[in-house]
């Protein structure tokens, strides 16, 4: 993409990361946002100036709350004259419907953008110039989106490091239902039954509670606004997930074992679908535990035995013991390294646990 002037609408994590980004490859990026304190900061995190309210720009990102999204694209629609305009919703369908009195002239220049990216800290204070890096970005159109607005849009995800997805508005919010919202949704009602639970009940919880219920901590008022934009789709999912958790149920009351069984094992076959490493698919990995003292540089010292055992390191989990001032550290590797590491690890003093 040559060098573009894009103007930012929203200065939160998104909106600041993608200024960020922008800004480091020389592009010319305006800042705007209702907020003066998160604008400030946005500036002064990412260099980007600020918006005058007249300058005109090539691109305009709208990295608005979903409940705005629309109203504020209808607006850069108007006073951007010439701009190709996209926004980075997890929601589209809403967001069209509500843009659909629009002339095909202004509905030409509007491109559907979702970054399927982000941290469990918001806010621009928190924004980083290579969140998009890898990460994919779904691009949607409506009917007048014209090749040359969808491409402009391409062309801004990959400088930004990310993958881009062409996606139609209905296949996008029927996968973000199943991939993004309704987990929300789990997490967020099964880390409410904590609410009311036996502090002694709790003290028990380990990493798999914590793995399940980890993004329950997200912002309230977002994900409201998110899940109301894709309401259908997410009551869908929804409701097939209570399904099937009301059948276990039934299982458990009648001690029905071969029903306990079935759904355990089409998890078990559900998760073996995700793609594995770069979206290549999915192989067999094995995985060692180092018991790990709870102390500064030990977690590197471990990570330069694996480097100089010349052994990748898949994935790494961390369990830290309940009273003991210790974690149990889960190293994910190809089964071929399993020897190599256990004994590069054992003669640096570590302790595997079997």
């Amino acid at each position: 993409m040559s060098k573009s002037t894009v103007l930012v609408v929203g200065t939160g994590l998104i909106g600041t990361s993608i200024a960020l980004g922008l800004v480091a490859l020389d592009h010319v990026v305006y800042l705007a946002d209702s907020n003066p304190d998160a604008l400030e900061t946005a500036i002064a995190k990412s260099g980007a100036q600020r918006w005058d309210g007249d300058s005109q720009a090539d691109i305009v990102v709208v990295a608005t709350p979903p409940a705005v999204t629309g109203s504020v694209i209808r607006e850069m629609v108007r006073s951007q004259q010439r701009a190709v305009i996209t926004d980075v919703s997890s929601v589209k369908g809403s967001i069209f419907e509500e843009l659909s009195d629009l002339d095909s002239h202004s509905l030409s220049r509007i491109v559907g953008g979702h970054p399927m990216a982000g941290r469990e800290v918001s806010g621009a204070a928190s924004a980083i110039s290579n969140l998009f890096v890898d990460r994919s970005w779904v691009i949607t159109r409506n009917e007048f989106t014209s090749d040359e607005s969808f491409s402009t849009v391409e062309g801004l995800t990959l400088e930004l490091g990310a993958v881009p997805i062409s996606r139609s508005i209905a296949d996008h919010d029927r996968a973000v239902a199943l991939v993004s919202h309704t987990p929300q949704v789990v997490a967020s009602v099964l880390a409410a039954q904590l609410l009311n639970a036996e502090e002694k009940d709790i003290e028990l919880a380990g990493q798999g509670l914590r793995d399940t219920i980890r993004i329950a901590s997200s912002n309230a008022d977002l994900w409201q606004q998110i899940l109301a934009g894709n309401a259908t789709q997410v009551a869908h999912q929804v409701t097939s997930v209570a399904h099937d958790l009301a059948e276990v149920a039934r299982a458990l009351l009648d001690s029905d074992q071969q029903g306990i069984e079935d759904v355990l094992v089409r998890g078990s076959k559900g998760r073996d679908r995700l793609p594995g490493k770069h979206g290549t698919a999915r192989k067999d990995m094995a995985t060692i535990s180092v018991r790990l003292a709870d102390q500064p540089g030990e977690l590197a010292r471990l990570f330069a035995v694996a480097a100089a055992a010349s052994v990748n390191l898949e994935d790494v989990r961390i369990d830290h013991s309940l009273g003991r001032m210790t974690g149990l550290v889960e190293l994910t590797v190809e089964p071929a390294s399993v020897v190599t590491l256990e004994r590069a690890l054992t003669s640096a003093d570590f302790t595997v646990v079997t």
